[in-house]
C-alpha cells in the first residue's frame, strides 16, 4: 500500500466516522445536548406541536427521541407561552389559536381534494377531525373558561386566607344558581351584614 493509498483510507475513514457520528446525533434518545441541539430540537417539537397538533408521544416517535425530553421541550414552549397570556382576559389569546386551527383546517380541506390514494385520504380525515375537535373544544372551553378562573381565584385566596389564620374568606357570585326567592333574600340579607362586620385592614 502506497502512502497516497494509504491517505486516501484515511481520509475515508474520517468521512465514514463523521457520517456515523451524525445518524448517532439524529437517532439520540436523550441528553447531554448541546444548545444547538437544544435549539433545533425545541424549534422541531414546538413545528410538531402547535402548528400540526401532534401529541409528546407521536413527536417523540416521529423524532425518535426520548418522550420525556419532548415533554421537557413542550413544558418549555408553555411555560413561555403562559407568561404572556392574561388569565382575567384570555379572549384574544384563544381567538388567535382559533384563527391558527381555522387556517389548518382549510389546509387540510384542500389536501384532502387532492388525496391520490385511500390511505392518504383516511390520514387526512383523521387529521381533519382532530382539528375540528380542537376548535369545538376551544369554543366550550370558552364559555367556562372565566367562570373557572374565578373560582380558581377564590380557592386560592381562601387557602391563602385559611393558612394565615385570617377569619374571612371570599365568594364567587360568578356562577348563576336557581334557589327560591326566600333564599336569595336570605343570602344577600347575610353578604351585607356579613360585609358590615368585616375589618379589611
Amino acid at each position: 500500500m502506497t502512502q497516497d493509498d494509504l491517505s486516501q483510507l484515511k481520509n475515508e475513514i474520517k468521512q465514514q466516522d463523521a457520517v456515523d457520528e451524525k445518524i448517532k446525533k439524529s437517532i439520540k434518545k436523550g441528553g447531554p445536548y448541546s444548545k444547538s441541539d437544544t435549539h433545533a430540537r425545541r424549534a422541531e417539537a414546538y413545528k410538531l406541536h402547535f402548528d400540526y397538533g401532534y401529541s409528546a408521544r407521536k413527536i417523540s416517535s416521529l423524532m425518535n427521541i426520548n418522550r420525556n425530553t419532548i415533554n421537557r421541550d413542550l413544558d418549555y414552549w408553555y411555560s413561555n407561552i403562559l407568561e404572556d397570556v392574561n388569565y382575567l382576559a384570555p379572549i384574544k389569546s384563544i381567538r388567535i389559536r382559533l384563527e391558527q386551527l381555522d387556517i389548518q383546517q382549510n389546509r387540510l380541506r384542500e389536501r384532502l381534494d387532492n388525496a391520490k390514494n385511500s390511505s392518504e385520504t383516511i390520514a387526512l380525515e383523521r387529521l381533519l377531525f382532530d382539528v375540528t375537535s380542537k376548535i369545538i373544544s376551544t369554543h366550550q372551553r370558552i364559555s367556562t373558561g372565566e367562570a373557572m378562573v374565578v373560582r380558581k381565584a377564590e380557592n386560592s385566596l381562601n387557602a391563602f386566607f385559611k393558612e394565615k389564620n385570617i377569619s374571612k374568606r371570599v365568594i364567587s357570585q360568578f356562577d348563576v344558581q336557581t334557589v327560591s326567592e326566600e333564599a336569595q333574600k336570605e343570602i344577600h340579607k347575610i353578604i351585607a351584614e356579613d360585609l358590615k362586620r368585616v375589618n379589611y385592614k
